[in-house]
């Protein structure tokens, strides 16, 4: 895939992550910090960080994985804060550190990339 399709890609993803956290759901009834939920809040960050980076060249893999490490901190805490005054939605700090996981495991890929190269 071209750098342009990733771009693509990315822009999409990011507009079905904004829409999907918007849209109002009711409490589950089971109350699992380590249920469905939080694999698929970490699987769609490590989506997310990967096709970020997979949008520029090789050589600029060092300076983006900096930008990277900051929204890592930085989205999945907006991500949980804009969903506070959707009906059925709320704030989770679990949430928060599956997204933060999800980024750092394609942190860390790409990381261990550079070193090989």
């Amino acid at each position: 895939m071209k750098r342009k399709h990733f771009k693509i890609a990315f822009y999409i993803w990011t507009g079905i992550i904004f829409t999907l956290t918007s849209i109002p759901k009711l409490q589950s009834p089971i109350n699992d910090t380590l249920n469905i939920d939080k694999l698929a809040h970490f699987t769609i960050y490590m989506i997310f960080a990967y096709l970020f980076m997979k949008m520029f060249d090789t050589e600029q893999y060092t300076q983006k994985l900096k930008l990277l490490s900051i929204l890592a901190v930085f989205i999945p805490i907006f991500d949980e804060l804009h969903q506070i005054p959707i009906p059925g939605r709320s704030f989770s700090y679990y949430d928060i550190l599956a997204d933060f996981l999800g980024f750092i495991t394609v942190i860390l890929y790409f990381k261990i990339k550079l070193k090989r190269s």
